[in-house]
């Protein structure tokens, strides 16, 4: 099993105004093992109090060394790419990315910041992103809690950057697949499915199927191994 973490993401909340959402997403840190992350001119105490209680166990440390800077623009200096999300829609607020594509286009240290509770990120800070992503929810009632946001956003990465231990299958390329098909070409002709000594009209629509398909790398030898009795059946029969 792979390490299981988000050590390259710094979650970073801009001038946030109610302390639960901080100790909740001082949680979250936990939760996604993520390797950084920033207060930006917060505007509540979220060294007592619900925020505690929010963080609860080992997040609570996490939350009382929450660094704190006064300017976002410092505080993305270290990396790579700063992805803001907006729920708000304007010339300047266009979204760049999708969050399903965030952690296979952003290589690198990738900063991810959210805005306040009520007005999200100013035009300064939006100017401060290389990015912006939003979040896809009901029209009629779009707007995310803010630590709900950051808890969707991190099990999304979560999945996109880890092997689960919960069991997701590692799927195959087309890169491997192609021995495969060679070798289902091979049975074709092994049992006589060629019309008129050639398979590949009929591989090429068997082709299709397979690659539409979420074809795990354990499924790719299952069939290579029932591919192999098959045709070792065959020739001991002719």
């Amino acid at each position: 099993m792979s390490n299981l973490n988000l050590n390259r993401y710094k979650v970073i909340l801009v001038g946030t105004k109610i302390p639960e959402n901080i100790g909740a997403t001082a949680r979250l840190l936990e939760n996604y093992s993520v390797g950084g992350a920033l207060l930006v001119s917060p505007k509540c105490n979220w060294k007592e109090g619900v925020a505690q209680w929010m963080a609860t166990g080992p997040s609570i440390d996490r939350l009382n060394s929450l660094p704190v800077s006064d300017s976002l623009a410092d505080g993305v200096k270290d990396c790579n790419f700063v992805v803001g999300f907006t729920a708000r829609s304007g010339k300047s607020r266009k979204t760049s990315i999708k969050l399903e594509d965030l952690g296979s286009k952003l290589g690198g240290k990738v900063a991810l910041v959210f805005g306040r509770e009520d007005f999200c990120l100013l035009k300064e800070e939006i100017e401060a992103c290389t990015h912006l992503c939003a979040l896809d929810s009901n029209p009629e009632f779009p707007a995310l809690n803010l630590s709900h946001s950051v808890a969707v956003v991190l099990s999304q990465l979560f999945l996109q950057e880890n092997d689960s231990r919960r069991g997701h299958r590692a799927l195959t390329t087309r890169a491997e697949q192609e021995p495969m098909f060679e070798h289902l070409r091979e049975l074709m002709i092994a049992v006589g499915l060629t019309g008129e000594g050639n398979p590949e009209r009929m591989l090429v629509r068997l082709r299709k199927i397979f690659q539409r398909t979420e074809l795990a790398k354990q499924d790719l030898s299952l069939l290579r191994g029932l591919y192999s009795q098959v045709i070792s059946r065959v020739r001991r029969i002719d």
